[in-house]
Order: structure tokens, then C-alpha cells, then sequence
């Protein structure tokens, strides 16, 4: 809504990209490629990834052709202050799902329906690495580290998030929405570029108020309650949420500010404000304001080589959450929400990857008397690593089994490519809950063995076999996750 005002207003400069660095926020880039491709691509069925991949590599094959060059950056774990704001946002991605999983094939979803699948993020950086991308996975949220390297390499930064209006950007911010690189012209982009000078401007704003203007207007942190009185104020014509914006940006610019530096510019900003609608003092918004003067880059209980290999992407971030926060929060899935959540079929292999992570595992390892004085977390973390890197084959094995529930010795027989979605089907057939039909789940199973999942028809076979297609998705996830380390 707030962009599109912006947009309304005009404040922004028509330009064309070319011959440029440009700092990507990934987690925009891969949200924004999956939802915005034509044709659409696959939701109800575990996702799309062949198409995925080709959207992306289309993307970036534009890049090199008008001599951009990126530089991606994406989120690692959540800032624990957006807690709340992340359970009310999968509460809504729930609903979002709900609606997809009972939409018919035939019907078209509604508009903004979204649930992106579970293993976008995965793909998206292998894609990075295949074509020689660079790329760069935080240990928490992006924004620090975009703001930081846009200005240090004075290029501009290509998102979706609304923080990048309000951020000290010293080439600017390209919205994603205005990013037309599908019509690329003579080796050039169009897009707008948006400036907060043009914008401060435009509303007669001190600079040093705009993160005020974020704070009490509404971000992850905070959002100061008005009951429509900032909406009162201003003579805009658009909806309420624009007159609400208009009338904080009016007030704003109004306070006395003669004499006083930027800090307490804000301080005094944020005190008339809150005073203006009857609110005491909060510390909350101050917070708020302090992630936009200074954004700072997230620490970490992790050692220094698991940070590199999180960065680098060759450790999912799920180990950040699990040592550092002591939580997770896998992505939501298309589903029938009727029936047990497709996350209890792997529960247990989940359980056991925490343990690793999170537990003193050290009988799982040789002698480390020379580590006896490293902390339990790290002795896990090291238990991680030793295993998936330095380890025997025969420890590997072992802890395979353990987390499989399966002897591999019985697999002699098997052709390696068969190998795991066997040991999987064994995993399966042992945790079978009551109420669940072991003949769904083999079904699942052996479309899986004999489809070409590449075919035409493969999307209306699983669209019209619901819960074999969902139960088949959930194997190819799981398959790729205990390959990966990723569960």
C-alpha cells in the first residue's frame, strides 16, 4: 500500500540499469521470481523447481547481458524481536495454504494467495553457486549488511522490503514490483529509482526524522495506535492507510527542530508524536528507530567456522535457530490441514538432528580430550562437522542408521539410486500413525519410483491424486534434507 502511494507521487526517477553493481536482498529476489513467473508456478503440488530454476537463470542471464553485476545477500535466522510479528505472519501463510489446498485445479487461486515451497531457498542458492553468483548467507536478518555494502560500493539495492525507503541508501532503492527485466532494450533495464532525499523533499521531512516516520508508522518492531487521529489530519484523497501515512508525515514536519542534532531531532519527534495521540513514552519505538540509525549486524554463540560455512551456504541457517534461539519454525506447507501436519513424518529425524546440535554428543566420536574445554554447544557443533566432514564412512553410516531407523546392510541389493527413498519407505512404514492408510503412502511411493516428474502430465497426476502427490512431495523433501544435513 505504501509503495503504491509512492508510486502515486511520483517519487521516484525513471532510469536505466546497465554497466552497474547492483546489492540484491535474495530472499526478495527468490519470493518475488516464484510468484511473479508466467506461467505461474506450481503451489499445490510441492513446488516447481525445474521452472524455478529457469526463471531464475533467466534473471540473472539479463544481468550479465546489460554488464550488471550482483551481489546477493540472504537472511539468516530471525531477529527474536519479530517474534510475534512472525507467528501472526504464519498464522496468515496458513490460511493462505488452507486456500490453496482446497482450490480445484480448474479454478484460479485468489489474488496474493501465496505459499512458497519449502525448498525455494535450498534450490535458489545452489543455482548461486552452479553459475558462480556471488553471494553472501547472514547470520540473521539482511538488512545491516545490504545497507552497509550498497554504500560501501555505492551501488543501489534491489527489493521488495519497505525498510529500504527509510535506510540511508547513497545510490538509492529499486523496487522489485519496478524492476522490469523481462523488457530489457538495448542491453538495458528499466526501473525507478527511489532516493530518500526525493522523498524528504517532497514532504518538507528532516532526514534525520525518517525513522521516526517508520517507527509510529508501522514496521516488525512497532506501530503507534492512533485511532485515526494522523488520518484526520491530512487532505489526501487515497484510502485511509495513505491519509493515516500523509497526515504522520505532515505533523513531522512541523516539529521544532532548530538547534539540535539528529539524535535528538528523533527524541524530540517521537515525544510530540506520542504525545500528540495521548501515549506515554515507549522504549519500544525508540528500539525501532535505533534499527534504522544504526543497523547492526547480528552476533552468534557459533564458532567461527560454522559462521563461514552458514555464510558461504553450506549450513543451513535451521543451525542458527537451533543454537542461538533454542527454536524452529520449518515453512508452511500445502496441505490438507485436516489431517496430520506432513512435518510428523520426519519428527523424529528432526529430533535427532537437534540432538546432535544441541546435546553433549561426544560418545558419537573418537577421543577429544584436546577439546575438553570447549562448551557443550561447540563440542555439538564439532560433532556436526566431524561427522559430515571428517568422519569414517563406518561413523557415518552408523548415525545414518541411527537417524533412519534402518540397517543399511539390508540395502546390498538395491540400486544406489534407490538406496534412500528405500531407507525412507522403511522410516515411513515404522512411523506410521494411527489413522494413517500404509497403502496412500506406498502409493505416494511408487509414483515417485516410476514418474518422470519432469513429464507434462506429472502436475495433473499428482493434482488428482491429492494426498499421494503431497505424500510423494514430502519423500522428495525429506530425501533431500537427509542428503544435505538439512533436516
Amino acid at each position: 500500500c505504501r509503495h503504491r502511494g509512492i508510486n502515486d507521487l511520483c517519487l521516484y526517477e525513471e532510469v536505466n540499469i546497465e554497466k552497474t553493481g547492483l546489492i540484491i536482498d535474495g530472499a526478495a529476489l527468490y519470493y518475488s521470481l516464484y510468484y511473479t513467473s508466467d506461467p505461474k508456478l506450481d503451489q499445490r503440488c510441492g513446488g516447481d523447481y525445474p521452472g524455478f530454476k529457469d526463471e531464475v537463470c533467466n534473471f540473472f542471464k539479463t544481468l550479465q547481458d546489460c554488464e550488471v553485476t550482483p551481489y546477493i545477500f540472504l537472511d539468516g535466522g530471525s531477529d527474536p524481536d519479530k517474534h510475534k510479528t512472525l507467528v501472526y505472519r504464519r498464522k496468515d501463510t496458513e490460511e493462505k495454504a488452507k486456500t490453496i489446498a482446497t482450490t480445484k485445479p480448474e479454478d484460479v487461486v485468489p489474488k496474493g494467495c501465496n505459499v512458497l515451497p519449502p525448498l525455494v531457498k535450498d534450490v535458489f542458492i545452489e543455482i548461486l553457486k552452479e553459475k558462480g553468483i556471488e553471494f553472501k548467507q547472514c547470520l540473521g536478518e539482511a538488512d545491516p549488511e545490504v545497507v552497509s555494502d550498497a554504500n560501501q560500493k555505492q551501488c543501489p539495492v534491489l527489493s521488495i522490503d519497505k525498510d529500504f525507503y527509510i535506510f540511508d541508501l547513497c545510490k538509492g532503492f529499486l523496487h522489485l514490483d519496478n524492476f522490469e527485466w523481462k523488457r530489457k532494450k538495448d542491453g538495458k533495464i528499466p526501473a525507478k529509482l527511489y532516493t530518500r532525499s526525493k522523498f524528504c523533499k517532497h514532504f518538507k521531512l528532516d532526514p534525520a526524522l525518517m525513522p521516526v516516520f517508520a517507527s509510529i508508522a508501522g514496521n516488525d518492531y512497532s506501530i503507534l495506535k492512533d485511532n485515526g487521529n494522523f488520518a484526520n489530519e491530512s487532505s489526501s484523497s487515497g484510502e485511509y492507510s495513505i491519509k493515516r501515512l500523509d497526515g504522520i508525515l505532515r505533523f513531522l514536519s512541523k516539529v521544532n527542530l532548530h538547534g539540535l542534532n539528529d539524535s535528538q531531532k528523533r527524541e524530540r519527534a517521537l515525544s510530540q508524536a506520542l504525545n500528540h495521540v495521548g501515549k506515554k513514552e515507549n522504549q519500544t519505538f525508540k528500539l525501532s528507530i535505533q534499527k534504522y540509525v544504526q543497523p547492526e549486524k547480528p552476533s552468534s554463540k557459533l564458532p567461527s567456522w560454522v559462521r563461514k560455512k552458514v555464510e558461504i551456504g553450506k549450513l543451513t541457517t535451521s543451525v542458527i535457530s537451533v543454537v542461538d534461539q533454542k527454536s524452529m519454525m520449518p515453512p508452511v506447507l500445502v496441505e490438507d490441514f485436516s489431517q496430520r501436519s506432513s512435518y510428523t513424518a520426519a519428527y523424529p529425524i528432526r529430533q535427532y538432528f537437534y540432538k546432535l546440535l544441541t546435546k553433549d554428543v561426544q560418545a558419537l566420536l573418537p577421543d577429544l580430550s584436546s577439546h575438553r574445554c570447549v562448551s557443550v554447544v561447540h563440542v555439538s557443533i564439532l560433532s556436526v562437522w566431524y561427522l559430515s566432514v571428517q568422519a569414517p564412512e563406518g561413523l557415518r553410516r552408523r548415525v545414518f542408521e541411527e537417524a533412519l531407523q534402518v540397517q543399511t546392510s539390508a540395502l546390498e541389493n538395491i540400486p544406489d539410486q534407490l538406496k534412500l527413498p528405500v531407507c525412507v519407505t522403511v522410516f515411513w512404514f515404522n512411523n506410521l500413525k494411527l489413522g494413517q492408510k500404509a497403502e496412500t503412502v506406498l502409493h505416494a511411493l511408487l509414483l515417485g519410483f516410476v514418474c518422470d516428474p519432469n513429464s507434462p502430465g506429472w502436475s495433473q497426476l499428482l493434482q488428482r491424486q491429492t494426498a499421494a502427490g503431497l505424500w510423494f512431495c514430502v519423500t522428495e523433501t525429506l530425501s533431500y534434507l537427509v542428503c544435505r544435513g538439512r533436516v
